[in-house]
């Protein structure tokens, strides 16, 4: 049996971020139960299809999980497991907002065997919120980790955004202070992107707003990382830090370049060496929601090749040069002699134990593509 992940998409927010381009909008009640419906269909006939393999991991994200009405949760999971072979044990994470996660809801996650929350927090700093329109503050998040607490998950996760307009040095320290002594378990820190055609890239492009300069933005980062670190918070991706032990499972199988397969609206899957994702067209998506994937690529042996590289360099385990002359019968010290001597030179790159580790996590982009 092979292993896999299984993500499930709820597209729904109370209202849309500003920086946002995720498949997500704000629904009525009816299209909520329509989606559950559909989702449910999905997970019958899909679960149908994979009865020879194992589900290591379920992540429910969005959107935002938690804007669904009382039980949609329960009524998910427990088709899940009715339709899927979990592992025992099963690390299941849900993701929520600060400002729509009360009690009722911690009562609710903890009842299906939620082992993991995930808040997006992204700033302590109410003028950084409205820039990002984050409908929540600093507080609430507090108010929803207590409930988590008390509902016996003690597993959870905080987001953090850098480099917004109007963000400064100081007002990241005040936020690292005040995260790193919340009871929690890891802290995802992401860099501002600038989608196209988003809110925020408009009024940026308008001059309503100013980036952080980029030397500013390596300062942030910095300061995170050294910040974190100093509070027990290693990272050990790009954007990931966690106290030992608390490593996200799901996640961990992506950078590893696991199988996932990707439930919902918009979703992403990765099965059988093939990448394909489901329709991001709502009706098309409740009409017909085990038979609308979209972009079906198998992988080649180059695809395969470069994602190896791009997905273990993000992480500070690095790529496994042994496992990859395994998987692929090559050799990666001759195949991509040219770029490591150049890498090896600059002192950007170092190889341990057989392992390629790329040193200044902050570059790491443009130290992937020299490999493609």
């Amino acid at each position: 049996m092979k292993n896999f992940g299984l993500y499930i998409h709820i597209p729904f927010c109370v209202s849309k971020c500003s920086y946002c381009d995720f498949c997500s909008f704000v629904p009525n009640h009816k299209q909520m139960q329509d989606y559950i419906s559909a989702l449910k269909r999905e997970i019958v006939e899909t679960g149908e299809q994979t009865k020879d393999k194992v589900v290591t991991s379920v992540y429910i994200g969005g959107g935002t999980p938690s804007t669904l009405y009382s039980g949609a949760i329960v009524e998910i999971m427990d088709c899940v497991r009715k339709n899927f072979n979990l592992i025992k044990n099963c690390s299941v994470t849900i993701e929520a907002n600060p400002n729509s996660f009360d009690n009722e809801q911690a009562i609710e996650y903890a009842s299906i065997g939620c082992t993991r929350l995930s808040l997006g927090l992204q700033s302590d700093n109410d003028k950084i919120l409205k820039v990002l329109n984050r409908v929540h503050n600093y507080h609430d998040c507090v108010n929803a980790i207590e409930a988590a607490r008390l509902n016996g998950m003690t597993d959870i996760n905080v987001d953090l955004i850098l480099g917004v307009p109007q963000q400064t040095i100081s007002d990241l320290q005040v936020t690292l202070s005040k995260v790193v002594n919340l009871p929690i378990t890891h802290i995802s820190v992401y860099g501002l992107i600038n989608e196209p055609n988003t809110p925020l890239t408009k009024a940026i492009e308008q001059g309503k707003y100013t980036l952080p300069p980029e030397d500013e933005a390596v300062d942030m980062y910095n300061l995170t990382v050294k910040t974190l670190a100093e509070h027990g918070f290693y990272r050990y991706e790009i954007s990931n830090f966690s106290k030992i032990g608390y490593r996200s499972a799901h996640n961990m199988n992506y950078w590893r370049r696991g199988e996932y397969l990707g439930l919902g609206l918009g979703a992403h899957s990765f099965i059988n060496g093939t990448h394909f994702h489901n329709t991001e067209d709502f009706s098309k998506y409740l009409d017909a929601p085990a038979n609308c994937k979209e972009d079906i690529e198998p992988e080649t042996l180059k695809t395969a090749k470069e994602e190896t590289i791009m997905l273990a360099l993000r992480t500070t385990d690095g790529l496994d040069i042994t496992e990859y002359n395994k998987t692929f019968s090559a050799d990666f010290l001759q195949e991509y002699q040219p770029v490591l001597n150049k890498l090896l030179k600059n002192n950007l790159i170092e190889i341990k134990n057989n392992k390629l580790i790329i040193k200044d996590p902050y570059i790491s982009n443009s130290i992937i593509a020299e490999f493609f």
